[in-house]
């Protein structure tokens, strides 16, 4: 009969461990999903897209950085509708015009949007405006096809301009048919 050492049954434990270690960590390497994962992305939960305007060095807002949330064009007719977002800012600042075009399924070109900013909208003290909720801000084009996407470019007294493309939505579907801008009540 063999006899086993006591190094030798040490050894055998220590491999078996460093074996279970290993494969446990192989598992978890192979099963987990990492932290790039749809999951924990920010989204904008809703059909329209958030921007920052007049962001800082690479891009990073400051405070006198205008954020721009939920940015579309609801659609109401073939050819009007107006413009839905939130604007929050830290520092004082107005939008004071809107400029675009409606672009064709291909990505090129099409009809250009007259866009009616009546008076600048007041931005600032961390304070959420939300354009639905001030005079409307028409938008007018010989076709604003819902389902499309349209250029924009803001344009803000102290942050500046930026360019972006924002979707067209249907404003009769029954997500936007109650959706309709008012003007603020006045105090007076």
């Amino acid at each position: 009969m063999k006899q086993i050492s006591q190094t030798s049954r040490t050894a055998g434990k220590r491999g078996r461990i460093g074996a279970a270690a290993a494969l446990s960590a192989l598992l978890l390497a192979l099963s987990a999903c990492g932290f790039n994962v749809q999951t924990l992305q920010p989204y904008t939960p809703s059909d329209g897209v958030d921007i920052y305007v007049g962001a800082g060095p690479n891009g990073q807002p400051t405070s006198s950085t205008i954020k721009v949330g939920g940015l579309m064009i609801i659609a109401k007719t073939p050819t009007s509708g107006f413009l839905s977002a939130t604007m929050v800012a830290q520092d004082d600042d107005s939008l004071t015009s809107v400029t675009g075009n409606v672009l064709k399924p291909d990505g090129s070109t099409g009809d250009a949007l007259t866009v009616d900013v009546a008076n600048p909208i007041s931005v600032g003290g961390n304070e959420a405006v939300v354009l639905v909720d001030q005079s409307p801000v028409t938008v007018k084009a010989a076709s604003l096809p819902a389902g499309l996407n349209a250029s924009l470019t803001l344009t803000f007294t102290k942050a500046g301009s930026q360019q972006v493309t924002v979707p067209i939505v249907d404003g009769n579907n029954s997500t936007y048919a109650t959706v309709q801008p008012s003007a603020p009540a006045s105090n007076g």
